[in-house]
């Protein structure tokens, strides 16, 4: 019998292999919109980190360890990685995990004809910055960089912050290809 993991020792194999199929199915069965077909890679850098590759077809999550082409892929070190998925310093499992929230509707289509990578810098109290490449369909370019506090980026995620007024009043910067940033944008509009 695997060993369970608990939230102190949690490792990226364990989030991967259980903790992430288990919470997709558990949004799925409870009527959350959920991609049908989709694909995630994700390379976590640093001592104890590693790459995996996540595939939905059907409705049904799988995942392995190792690299394959993505529609999406993250790339950020071990420790933002573990304050993400553990909920520390700030950070939040949405920071990896496109979040269902009801109403919104299944943009994975949209998101597989996006290509570009978003470079998330997030400020937070006490720590480094929060740091996370997201590439679409494998293209390095266009590239922007998104920076904003690590709470106020969460808030947007969970739409408690909207967007568009966090860009006009200073709280979320925008540096690059300003039109690719606004099509990723829309996925979660």
């Amino acid at each position: 019998m695997a060993e369970q993991a608990t939230p102190e020792n949690v490792t990226p194999e364990q989030f991967f292999e259980q903790l992430l199929p288990a919470g997709f199915a558990a949004q799925k069965e409870a009527g959350a919109a959920v991609p049908q077909d989709f694909s995630m890679q994700y390379h976590v850098t640093g001592d104890g980190g590693g790459d995996w590759h996540v595939t939905i077809k059907d409705g049904v999550m799988s995942t392995k360890k190792g690299t394959d082409a993505a529609v999406l892929t993250f790339t950020l070190a071990i420790n933002d990685f573990l304050d993400a998925i553990l909920s520390r310093n700030g950070a939040a499992p949405a920071l990896l995990l496109p979040a269902s929230r009801p109403g919104r509707p299944d943009n994975s289509g949209r998101a597989k004809t996006l290509k570009g990578t978003i470079s998330q810098e997030l400020s937070r109290e006490g720590a480094d910055p929060f740091k996370v490449d997201m590439s679409f369909n494998g293209a390095a370019t266009p590239r922007t960089v998104l920076k904003m506090k690590l709470a106020d980026f969460i808030a947007m995620q969970e739409g408690k912050l909207n967007g568009q007024e966090a860009f006009m009043t200073g709280r979320l910067r925008i540096e690059g290809d300003m039109a690719f940033m606004m099509q990723v944008a829309a996925l979660t509009a």
